[in-house]
């Protein structure tokens, strides 16, 4: 068969348009529809992780403050984090005028990698969104494959309903606006919400869907849940069906997130104590973290002026948990001075020459788990304090 010059072409533009049609169709397949939600409001892990899944060097990120009526603190709580994670701020109010607006809402959201929405009232804010067109589209940049997210009424907005308390007197039942076919419900860990949440699933009010506690999050790839994750052990996530006319409450494990200067599982020393101050209080040598902890508590608690016979007692019956040792050279003591109030707490102290010395105490969390969390993402820091505290001429 012979094939003159304008049959080639012909032949050669036929392959080529279908191999870029082919191609687009996959480029069409492959935009994922992505979607984070957390129980709580925004926080700087959460934010990171939003800016992890872009997969961008330095991704757009766009706020949305509507459901705090654009509330400057929580704008503010924003930049904050956007500094820490050297992101811009990109931040969208609904409060405006057509003056002071340069870009559309379309034009503003439509240009960025990831939209995080945070808390307040749901029910005003899926109001507004309607009535200024967001919520369509906020539908066409999840199809664009912007990742969405957001945690409280950030959280609900994404589901088809949620319990919130966007109405006077008590929870209640909205509606989100169903980019997930499923119900909500934020903030699990607070018993009337989780309460409720259970009944309405129960009373068929509501279909099955997913609880997260204040600290724990999901990610849905697709209409489907591919990823949990929590900052903390004591933070979980739930997925609530109801099977044989009985609620079933499905703890999903989580994958706790740590920071990436953290460090890592293997280059640091845990030891379990598990004792009281008051065994301890003959100790007088600082050659260890344990003593330089138990001394450190002898001069700057029970030394302390006027102290009553009850604070005495409280102090020596603080119980020192577990000692996380760096490097031989930083260690923090875990103990629960401050459990009844804020959490665990954490004191660190330096190795200068073969006396372990004080570089402050800090709160670690709420669990002994999370404290040691703490330790690892604070640990280059309380090195660097130390060693302004304590420079190596002055020793």
């Amino acid at each position: 068969m012979k094939f003159n010059t304008t049959s080639i072409f012909i032949i050669a533009f036929s392959f080529s348009f279908v191999f870029n049609n082919m191609s687009a169709q996959n480029v069409r397949q492959k935009t994922d529809e992505t979607i984070f939600v957390f129980g709580g409001d925004i926080s700087l892990k959460f934010v990171q992780y939003v800016v992890d899944l872009t997969k961008k060097q330095n991704p757009k990120v766009c706020y949305l403050p509507t459901a705090s009526a654009d509330n400057e603190d929580n704008i503010k709580l924003w930049s904050f984090f956007c500094k820490q994670l050297s992101i811009e701020p990109f931040v969208l109010k609904v409060w405006v005028s057509s003056d002071d607006s340069p870009k559309t809402f379309e034009e503003t959201l439509l240009d960025m990698d990831a939209i995080v929405v945070g808390g307040g009232n749901t029910l005003n804010m899926i109001g507004i969104w309607k009535a200024q067109g967001i919520d369509i589209i906020l539908n066409k940049a999840l199809k664009k494959g912007v990742v969405l997210a957001g945690g409280s009424a950030g959280s609900i907005c994404w589901f088809k309903s949620g319990i919130s308390d966007s109405r006077p007197v008590k929870l209640s039942i909205v509606n989100g606006l169903g980019f997930l076919n499923y119900s909500n419900c934020p903030h699990y860990s607070v018993e009337a919400r989780s309460a409720l949440y259970l009944q309405m699933i129960k009373e068929k009010q509501m279909p099955f869907g997913y609880a997260c506690d204040d600290r724990a999050g999901i990610l849905f790839k697709n209409g489907k849940a591919v990823d949990f994750v929590s900052q903390s052990d004591k933070h979980n996530s739930f997925f609530i069906k109801k099977r044989n006319g009985v609620i079933q409450e499905i703890k999903m494990e989580s994958r706790i997130l740590i920071n990436k200067n953290a460090l890592a599982d293997s280059t640091y020393i845990c030891t379990s104590v598990k004792q009281k101050l008051k065994d301890l209080i003959d100790i007088d040598n600082v050659t260890i973290p344990l003593n330089s902890f138990v001394t450190e508590q002898k001069n700057v608690r029970l030394k302390k002026e006027g102290i009553a016979e009850t604070e005495r007692d409280a102090v020596l019956n603080i119980g020192i948990e577990k000692i996380f040792i760096y490097d031989n050279k930083l260690a923090g003591v875990v103990n629960d001075a401050y459990i009844k109030s804020f959490g665990y707490g954490l004191w660190y102290f330096y190795n200068c020459n073969g006396v372990w010395k004080s570089v402050g105490e800090d709160i670690g969390g709420e669990t002994v788990f999370e404290s040691e969390i703490t330790f690892r993402e604070k640990a280059a820091n309380m090195i660097a304090r130390a060693e302004k505290l304590y420079p190596p001429d002055s020793l």
